[in-house]
């Protein structure tokens, strides 16, 4: 368990900084480029993502998951890795002129042929992070994805500067991936891991087979209103929607982002040793939403000034979709916990049985909001597809674990409430504003605080089980508690 606790700080540690690094990039690059600018960025890069989910047939989670890992599994993982980059690579760059012609942007031409370039750089450290995080050796992995994030943030914010305008996040992530390879090669120089083999590929496509059929359908949902508000309504509106969703899922990020990398190799580890997952499920959704929940309904009261001061005034269009798409959000609790417990427990092909339930269907219903209702239906719809996602991903996961509605009733109500403490203030607040949701950076920020008052309050009324997790970090807290007691 030390071991655990020892890893998850380090990679939400790792995790924060990225976040911050992101943040501070998209915020200060929507300020220097235009909408329609960052739009043919957001179409393409939701092409790729698409096209990316193909290479998950060689999942790298195979090699988290397997009990017994020998060197031909990790050499035939990356030859197979590899081959499907080559394919996807190859077709981006001569389908590009067709796709620049679908959506009447030529600049997505360019655009394709030099982040086709960064896949093979992703693919050269990819696997050596999945070796690491099945070590947890979550430090070396820190290193890595920090300086090749920081490193793309640097060089894209410097590129927009200079005038590259959408290319400059392509650009970006070609010097940052390059960066990331050479540290991941030089912390863990596995060349033997390059020789190209099939030996032992059945039992990962196998495995990648439903991983990869999961992550496409995924990726394909994701892009899709991307896509289709790209080609309906214009890049514009794409823009919108993109940077909606980014903030929107700031908290999802903040809260839950850096648990996950370590998630999946710790319940794989339980499973190994034959414990049960059902407690430390339970206890980790309790603790998530008593963070989570609150963060999503203070953004949901603060959007506008929220995206006035991290995106600026261009972007005043975005607060209305981000304060309906934040409450939508709130049914995402259990997505980053629902894939490792299934893949730990061997379930794979439960998860590609959701799949085929809930994101065909989700996908029609968007596709249906956009096309006749553009952007604002785009995140209305979203009331609708996220708690119909989330209560189809549960029951299997109810099932998998032994699990009654009244046990995750039990273990969420505390964060309900906590959560409802820490939105009551701001909606004070905004009452009492003569200017709405359009509160002033002084106010938003006196909001913020009497949010966090509120959260505060809550925690101690209810005796959240988060309390005691706070308590065991802060020694002063400790000292505090006892000397109450």
């Amino acid at each position: 368990m030390l071991s655990v606790k020892r890893a998850l700080l380090m990679s939400v540690g790792e995790r924060y900084v990225l976040l911050v690094t992101n943040f501070a990039t998209a915020a200060l690059v929507s300020r220097i480029l235009t909408p329609q600018e960052i739009g043919v960025s957001v179409i393409g890069m939701a092409i790729m993502a698409t096209a990316l989910s193909l290479r998950e047939f060689s999942s790298s989670s195979f090699l988290i998951q397997r009990e017994e890992l020998s060197r031909e599994d990790i050499r035939s993982a990356f030859t197979v890795m590899f081959i499907l980059t080559g394919v996807i690579a190859a077709t981006l760059v001569v389908a590009s002129p067709l796709l620049a012609s679908f959506y009447s942007e030529p600049n997505l031409v360019p655009y394709f042929r030099v982040i086709s370039v960064c896949l093979f750089l992703d693919t050269s450290f990819t696997l050596i992070n999945a070796l690491l995080r099945r070590e947890m050796s979550f430090g070396k992995i820190a290193a890595i994805d920090i300086t090749g994030a920081v490193a793309n943030s640097a060089a894209t914010i410097a590129l927009a500067l200079a005038g590259f305008s959408y290319m400059s996040f392509a650009w970006g992530w070609l010097i940052g991936s390059g960066l990331a390879a050479g540290l991941a090669l030089a912390l863990c120089p596995h060349f033997w891991m390059f020789r190209p083999s099939l030996a032992n590929w059945r039992g990962m496509i196998s495995f990648g087979g439903y991983n990869g059929v999961i992550t496409m359908l995924f990726r394909i949902f994701d892009a899709l209103p991307l896509l289709l508000l790209g080609r309906v309504v214009s890049p514009n509106a794409a823009a919108l929607f993109s940077r909606t969703l980014w903030i929107g899922q700031i908290p999802d990020k903040l809260v839950i982002g850096g648990a996950v990398a370590v998630v999946l190799p710790a319940f794989s580890a339980e499973v190994r040793q034959g414990r049960d997952l059902k407690r430390p499920y339970l206890a980790a959704l309790s603790l998530i939403t008593a963070l989570h929940w609150p963060a999503l309904l203070v953004l949901s009261v603060l959007a506008y000034p929220i995206v006035d001061i991290v995106l600026g005034h261009q972007w005043t269009e975005a607060a209305p979709l981000v304060q309906v798409v934040a409450i939508a959000l709130l049914f995402s609790f259990s997505f980053e916990l629902n894939y490792p417990v299934m893949v730990a427990l061997g379930a794979i092909r439960d998860l590609f049985i959701r799949a085929l339930i809930v994101f065909p269907f989700s996908g029609i219903l968007l596709s249906v909001a956009v096309v006749f209702g553009g952007l604002q239906a785009a995140a209305w719809c979203m009331l609708v597809t996220v708690p119909f996602q989330a209560c189809i991903a549960l029951s299997f996961v109810r099932r998998r674990l032994g699990l009654k509605r009244r046990d995750i009733a039990a273990a969420l109500w505390k964060s309900a409430i906590v959560a409802f403490a820490s939105a009551a203030p701001p909606l004070a607040a905004i009452g009492i504003s003569s200017s709405g949701f359009g509160l002033s950076n002084m106010e938003a920020a006196a909001a913020a605080l009497s949010a966090f008052g509120g959260w505060s309050a809550g925690l101690i009324i209810t005796r959240h089980p988060l309390l005691d997790e706070i308590i065991k970090i802060f020694p002063a807290l400790r000292r505090a508690r006892v000397s109450v007691g």
